[in-house]
C-alpha cells in the first residue's frame, strides 16, 4: 500500500507542479506580452508622430498655405464703383435730349406698283435692234 500512496502522492505533486507551472507560464506571458505591447505602443507612437510630422512637411511642399488678402479694400472699392456707375445712370437718363422726329409719312398715297408691285409681264421693254 504504500506504492500506491506514493503514486497517489506523486500524481498530487504533478498535478500541483503542472498548475504552478501553468501559473508561471501565464504571468511570464502575461509579463511579455505587456512588455511588448509597451514597446509596440512606443514604437507605434513615435511612428505615427514620425508618420504625421513627414505628411505635414509632404502636404506644405504640395499645397503651401495661402497668403492672405485683404478682402476689405476691395468691397469697398466695388461699393464706391458701384455708386459712381449708378450716380452716372441717373444722370445721364435725366438730362434732356433733343427727339428725332424721324422720317415724316409720306403724304400721297402709295401707288397699286408700290402696293401688289409689278404686273407679270409688264416690265421694261428691252431694246432690240437688229
Amino acid at each position: 500500500m504504500r506504492t500506491d500512496r506514493k503514486r497517489a502522492k506523486a500524481r498530487k505533486d504533478a498535478a500541483e507542479a503542472v498548475h504552478t507551472l501553468a501559473d508561471a507560464g501565464r504571468i511570464a506571458s502575461g509579463a511579455a506580452v505587456s512588455t511588448v505591447s509597451e514597446a509596440v505602443s512606443d514604437l507605434s507612437g513615435s511612428v505615427s508622430h514620425g508618420v504625421e510630422d513627414a505628411r505635414r512637411a509632404l502636404a506644405s511642399a504640395i499645397d503651401p498655405t495661402p497668403a492672405r488678402t485683404r478682402r476689405a479694400p476691395w468691397i469697398l472699392a466695388v461699393l464706391i464703383l458701384t455708386g459712381l456707375a449708378a450716380y452716372a445712370w441717373s444722370t445721364l437718363l435725366r438730362r434732356e435730349r433733343p427727339v428725332d422726329p424721324g422720317t415724316p409719312p409720306p403724304t400721297t398715297p402709295p401707288s397699286d406698283q408700290q402696293i401688289h408691285g409689278k404686273p407679270i409681264g409688264q416690265g421694261h421693254a428691252q431694246g432690240t435692234t437688229g
